[in-house]
């Protein structure tokens, strides 16, 4: 009687370990995608595609200075909507409070925007066009001015 309990321990725990590591990639990867702000994306509502994969990249560009520090993240990502036959992409700059997403501002590729954060303020420039100095000092800006195009400030 022992050793089939004994045989029922051992089992159980070597279900629960295989089920363990197969869900560590899952739990890895929700982690890993962009850069672990996923949730504070779909928390604050981001009206964008969110790619999980290696089609996107989501770096942190700076962070400003100044009576409020703002998080700026560059977002490039390509992705094949479902039934699509064409691919999609684009360049955001995500603005975060903290881990609080506040909105974004969406970038004309191609070619990508390079974004830099100098103190209170963000620098875009583009091979061939003049570059833009955004000041962040105020906050975002409710829209910004750059390349021939005005891009508005939006979730």
């Amino acid at each position: 009687m022992r050793a089939s309990a004994l045989y029922r321990v051992v089992a159980i725990l070597g279900l629960t370990t295989i089920a363990a590591w197969s869900l560590a990639p899952a739990i890895a990867g929700e982690r890993g995608c962009l850069g672990g702000m996923k949730g504070a994306l779909v928390k604050g509502h981001f009206t964008g595609p969110i790619v999980c994969s290696s089609d996107a990249d989501f770096a942190l560009v700076g962070k400003t200075t100044g009576a409020t520090t703002f998080s700026i993240y560059d977002y490039r990502y390509r992705y094949m909507p479902p039934d699509g036959n064409v691919m999609h992409g684009g360049q955001r700059l995500l603005v975060f409070r903290g881990a609080e997403y506040l909105g974004q501002y969406s970038m004309s590729p191609p070619p990508y925007t390079k974004v830099v954060v100098k103190g209170s303020r963000v620098v875009l420039s583009k091979e061939g066009t003049d570059s833009a100095t955004v000041d962040f000092s105020m906050g975002p800006p409710p829209s910004i001015y750059f390349d021939g195009d005005a891009e508005a400030f939006f979730r």
